[in-house]
């Protein structure tokens, strides 16, 4: 009589995809602690941001959950100790990780070549449209000094130029 066949290895499963829910509460506990330039809790940015690109995700082709996703978590990244590898780890989609890469800042880099990789992954292009708006509402700047408002007004102003450019510009390639 055959001998029975060894059963087969089981395979570990990837972890579950975690919720929007779950992004709002790493986000918010990444954050504590931090404060925007007016003084008030940093995720409130976040959040605002996650608001909007639900909103024009849409409109602009792309996954609306995915974009709000990387939304909330767009300065994670950047601004604590959680890295691109513990969100692909904890099983955020490799689009949302991508976006947030693609929105995290570099030590040392130029702002064109950040917007550049920005401009080439399309959640990471609404995702940051929404932030520059955000951090550009007259509503907001106007609790800061006139001094500081109107020096941001200009640096968005000009970076929303330069992205809208980088992304006519990667257009026009695609095309050819």
């Amino acid at each position: 009589m055959p001998e029975p066949a060894a059963a087969p290895t089981p395979q570990p499963q990837p972890p579950p995809r975690p919720s929007l829910e779950d992004a709002v509460a790493l986000a918010a506990r990444a954050h504590t602690g931090q404060l925007d330039k007016a003084g008030d809790e940093y995720i409130g940015h976040p959040l605002r941001v996650m608001d909007t690109v639900g909103r024009t995700a849409p409109a602009a082709g792309v996954d609306p959950s995915l974009a709000q996703m990387a939304a909330i978590l767009h300065d994670v990244v950047e601004d604590s100790e959680v890295t691109l590898d513990d969100l692909a780890a904890s099983g955020y989609p490799p689009a949302v990780v991508a976006a947030v890469d693609a929105l995290s800042h570099r030590e040392g880099e130029p702002q064109e070549a950040y917007l550049a990789r920005v401009a080439a992954d399309r959640i990471a292009v609404v995702v940051k449209r929404a932030d520059m708006a955000d951090n550009s509402d007259p509503r907001r700047l106007g609790r800061l000094p006139a001094e500081d408002a109107q020096r941001l007004t200009t640096r968005y102003a000009g970076r929303r130029r330069l992205l809208d450019d980088l992304v006519l510009r990667n257009a026009g390639t695609r095309a050819r």
